[in-house]
């Protein structure tokens, strides 16, 4: 047995720490992310209870639905390509917006 140098290892040598499980990663990487979480807002519909954002992404549907309805009324439609890209984007926006009107703490 070495006493200077009980782990047998060599000065130049770097020391070695064991292995990091997947379990324990998951498990730190879990913790992290439940950090934030406080519980979402509820919405009494109808004597049912819904999460706030499925109000806000119906919501943005219409809306978007509406907004196409009048871009094509005034002949804007033709001039935004990718339309799949610019209404999805669009969608997101509205959602995000209707988030903040209603929920913003």
């Amino acid at each position: 047995m070495n006493l200077i140098n009980p782990h047998g290892t060599h000065a130049g040598e770097p020391t070695r720490f064991p292995a990091k499980t997947p379990g324990r990663i998951i498990a730190a990487l879990t913790l992290v992310f439940l950090t934030g979480c406080k519980g979402a807002p509820s919405i009494n519909l109808l004597g049912s209870f819904f999460p706030g954002w499925m109000l806000c992404v119906a919501l943005a549907v219409a809306g978007t639905l509406f907004a196409r309805q009048i871009f094509i009324k005034i002949d804007i439609e033709r001039h935004l390509r990718p339309c799949i890209v610019v209404y999805f984007c669009f969608w997101g926006l509205l959602t995000l917006i209707t988030w903040l009107l209603f929920f913003r703490s």
